[in-house]
């Protein structure tokens, strides 16, 4: 089958035949008909983030049920289905308390197993959820991103008096905007820069009511004005940039929650000081539950979370390469593969 295989550590990789993967008795084989490219891809391809070695990445995908194991259960050939990323134990604490991405001995598919980058892909049958007959390719695929978002905020107090804070319009930060507007939020407000002047336009058509472009404008006087002083209820930093965390701290109200969903990959800097004396809560969520992966799936299907506006750039898995520098280009927001 063709696959996108990073073989070696460092820059590159192949777009090659691989071994179609074989059937194991709890798993299923799925034919992929629609993958997105995640920020969490771009790191693997591009070798700065270190991953077992062949790998096939891609873990934002929808396909067909091709085979099924023999303990499988309530799935069959030609089932149409999305996959969520996490694939826990069972058996460890969190996986008991239902928290499976929390689990001791996690594993995700394109990043510590083979993905879906590729034409067909090996998943546990568990993690598969089934989509209904009028749900395209493209919103199966388009559920895991939508699932790290939600996660995040399911977990805050967020009510219909709050002025509410996205950092970040990329694809998690637009899904962050539609999911807190869910919420009834008062105010939704969405922070860029200059590169993201049509991502922040996008972030108005989804729900956000004001914009602000931190490159041209105090993102945290801006908030002071909007708000009258009063400062935001909530801020959920989809980015992972340093200097956001100090900003947050800055335009929170006393008693106001940060809330990280963004990966940092260098240590902030955050005035714990400030943590304490107006009792901000800060927390953070790693990617979702396949409870949480399924309440997403139903957001989509019923028209709730829309998916098309941000999908930008459509590919054949043999263009792997011209995907790629599409992406790091920056002149993009979802880019979806197709083998």
């Amino acid at each position: 089958m063709l696959a996108v295989v990073k073989e070696k550590p460092g820059p590159g990789f192949a777009v090659k035949d691989a071994p179609y993967p074989a059937l194991r008795e709890d798993d299923v084989i799925i034919k992929v008909r629609s993958v997105g490219i995640c920020g969490t891809d771009g790191p693997i391809l591009a070798g700065t983030r270190e991953v077992p070695y062949p790998l096939i990445p891609g873990h934002e995908f929808a396909g067909d049920i091709v085979e099924v194991g023999s303990r499988v259960k309530g799935l069959k050939e030609g089932d149409r289905v999305t996959p969520c990323i996490v694939i826990g134990c069972g058996d460890c604490d969190m996986c008991i308390e239902g928290k499976e991405v929390l689990c001791d001995h996690l594993i995700e598919t394109g990043i510590h197993v083979d993905g879906a980058f590729a034409e067909y892909v090996r998943v546990p049958a568990k993690v598969c959820r089934k989509m209904q007959d009028t749900t395209t390719y493209d919103q199966g695929a388009s559920v895991d991103p939508i699932a790290s978002a939600y996660r995040t905020v399911k977990a805050s107090s967020i009510t219909s008096k709050d002025v509410c804070v996205v950092y970040g319009p990329g694809p998690i930060g637009l899904y962050a905007v539609q999911l807190i507007r869910l919420r009834g939020a008062k105010t939704v407000i969405c922070v860029g820069t200059d590169a993201d002047a049509k991502r922040l336009a996008l972030a108005e058509e989804l729900g956000a009511d004001v914009t602000i472009n931190a490159s041209v404008e105090d993102p945290v006087e801006r908030v002071r004005e909007i708000t009258g002083g009063k400062m935001a209820d909530y801020v959920q930093d989809c980015v992972g940039v340093p200097g956001v965390p100090e900003a947050a701290m800055n335009m929170l109200k006393k008693g106001g929650s940060y809330a990280v969903t963004g990966l940092y990959h260098s240590v902030p800097q955050v005035d714990l000081g400030k943590v304490v004396r107006s009792e901000i809560n800060i927390y953070g969520t790693i990617c979702y539950t396949r409870r949480e992966f399924e309440e997403c799936l139903h957001l989509v299907e019923e028209g709730r979370v829309k998916v098309e506006p941000l999908i930008t750039h459509h590919f054949p898995l043999r263009e792997m390469e011209e995907a790629f520098a599409v992406m790091q280009s920056k002149q993009c927001m979802k880019i979806i593969m197709h083998p």
